[in-house]
């Protein structure tokens, strides 16, 4: 990978219309004119450098960025991978296992986000010598340093550093440092991230051997979307810590006495330790996608189809109400799946199969937004003029009902608004320009209501989870009452 084609396309499309997800593809090479900055705003982009002039004609940047129309798409790229050995599905992407459960070892479920599979899986390549290191997300105490990120991709090679690293991070990172690391430092690596950086880490592989040779395991999470920075800054801030001396936050501390999706936020600085139900704090409704990037509304990927294998929550009536977390596993390489199945049958791993239906439920939100209602923010952003990249679902003026158009526009407002009142609330000092700006477009996101036959549904899921919530926690008391482990 040699000069620099593309390097303005790529900045005049991705980048400039606000597409850039911050991955740091195209910083990876030493000779790259890219580099990896946090906005104002709190979110990773590249910018090319100052000094930079003008394409030479040699490197192919665009065909590095998971935004690009110039790099393959993820079917293109799951074919490759994976269509001699699986099973496809338009949701899901290729697919040889589909799973739900979690690590039977209590404690080390008891750390995890949800089932704590997405860390037994990396412990586990590691335990058989498959790889000698992982590139996981670790946090990085700021010792209340306004401006300094709380995590970041780091690389690790041992159980105990894996295991350290667990937990869901909805904060951005970005990947040309450790890529960096893979380039000059020979190996076995697994990388674990989301879908648009796992699709960035399987273009650069196409383009250069030495990452094809080294990176062995790809590791994909189901994904909502990305958060800026602002979005940790703005639940600290109303547990009563300052965003300047923010030092560290855990997004998914579990509460054993509710069920797994009712989860506490908990924050810390020099002088305090503040925690709160997640559901409590302002901003937090996944669906209206406060402090979202905008790349997230233009990415059509929930389950990290270029990932050897899949792990998400398993959000579903009979599993959620298990406060300890479940996971749903997707499998894509045959080797994995071999090593799952062989944990099953040591009672290392407790898993039900799962049909391709139960997994697509389990995130029906999610695909809904980005492989249906992608179609409408395709076509406004087409009708303003503006630039957009080419994706699987056609751009469509006439998705859905017309209130599935409003939520969407309102969804829109709602993005652009976090990243800018909460801005404004720094530059201030004042947490209430944020709130005060975001709680009536809130209100009308709400008032807006979906189809009744999805409300039905969700009423009818909603009731399910309720009895089985009361189900699990008689059962936990009876269990403690009579001191059974």
């Amino acid at each position: 990978m040699q000069g620099n084609k593309g390097a303005i396309r790529l900045n005049d499309t991705v980048i400039s219309n606000g597409y850039c997800i911050g991955c740091g593809a195209c910083a990876t090479n030493m000779e790259s004119p890219f580099q990896i900055k946090m906005t104002e705003t709190g979110q990773y982009q590249a910018e090319l450098a100052g000094d930079f002039i003008g394409d030479d004609g040699t490197q192919p940047f665009t065909e590095l960025c998971p935004f690009s129309d110039d790099a393959d798409n993820e079917l293109a790229v799951g074919k490759k991978l994976y269509a001699h050995s699986c099973d496809y599905s338009s949701d899901l992407g290729f697919y040889n296992g589909t799973y739900a459960g979690y690590v039977s070892d209590m404690e080390t479920r008891s750390k995890g986000s949800s089932g704590g599979m997405a860390s037994w899986i990396l412990e586990e390549l590691f335990a058989t010598n498959r790889i000698d290191f992982v590139i996981n997300v670790k946090a990085v105490n700021s010792q209340g340093a306004d401006g300094h990120p709380l995590f970041e991709f780091t690389v690790v090679d041992s159980i105990t550093s894996i295991k350290n690293n667990a937990k869901s991070r909805y904060y951005p990172v970005e990947m040309s440092k450790v890529l960096k690391f893979v380039k000059r430092t020979p190996g076995r690596y697994a990388i674990t991230g989301l879908p648009c950086f796992i699709k960035a880490v399987r273009l650069l592989q196409q383009q250069d051997p030495i990452f094809e040779h080294r990176i062995k395991y790809c590791i994909g999470l189901v994904c909502g979307h990305l958060k800026s920075a602002r979005y940790a800054d703005s639940l600290a801030w109303q547990l009563g810590i300052h965003p300047s001396t923010l030092n560290s936050i855990d997004f998914r501390l579990k509460d054993f006495n509710s069920p797994a999706n009712q989860y506490l936020t908990f924050a810390t600085n020099n002088r305090l330790a503040k925690k709160a139900p997640t559901k409590d704090l302002f901003g937090t409704d996944w669906g209206a996608g406060a402090f979202k990037y905008k790349a997230c509304d233009f990415c059509d990927d929930v389950f990290c189809e270029t990932a050897d294998v899949v792990v998400g929550d398993a959000w579903l009536p009979e599993y959620v109400s298990d406060p300890w977390g479940t996971n749903i596993v997707l499998s894509r390489k045959q080797e994995i799946k071999e090593m799952i199945e062989d944990a099953r049958l040591d009672d290392r791993l407790t898993l039900d199969d799962l049909s391709i239906e139960k997994i697509v439920a389990s995130q029906d939100a999610g695909l809904r937004h980005r492989k249906g209602a992608i179609a409408h923010r395709l076509y406004k952003e087409m009708e303003k003029g503006r630039w957009v990249p080419q994706k699987r679902t056609s751009p469509s003026a006439k998705y859905g009902k017309e209130n599935d158009r409003q939520r969407q526009d309102s969804r829109t407002v709602l993005r652009d608004m976090s990243h800018d009142s909460f801005f404004e609330a720094l530059i201030k000092n004042d947490l209430n320009i944020y709130l005060e700006s975001m709680r009536p477009l809130l209100e009308v996101y709400l008032s807006i209501k979906p189809p009744i036959g999805r409300r039905l549904l969700n009423f009818i899921t909603r009731a399910k989870r309720s009895i089985l919530s009361q189900v699990f926690k008689k059962y936990y008391k009876i269990k403690t009452i009579f001191g059974l482990s």
